[in-house]
């Protein structure tokens, strides 16, 4: 998993209006292509090794999933302290 993307997204703008949060976190959330559109799986392939790059795939969307919720987090404890940057 890697958040260093999120560390690089620019910090949620806080004024007296109110604020608005970066879009970077949403940027985290990337669909996972499904094996088989990809060609990783085909007809041909063997069950187990089928079973194995769905597993790939839903660890990827996993980690994609933990990074979003990780990154939307940390803007929540930077708009609670009023920080803009």
């Amino acid at each position: 998993m890697s958040l260093t993307a999120c560390a690089t997204y620019e910090a949620p703008n806080v004024s007296n209006q109110g604020y608005q949060l970066s879009r970077g976190c949403e940027r985290l959330a990337t669909n996972v292509d499904d094996p088989v559109d990809t060609g990783r799986v085909t007809q041909e392939t063997p069950p187990k090794v089928a079973v194995g790059e769905y597993r790939l795939a839903l660890g990827e969307a996993n980690d994609n999933l933990t990074a979003t919720r990780t990154c939307q987090q940390r803007q929540r404890i930077r708009v609670g302290k009023g920080h803009a940057k």
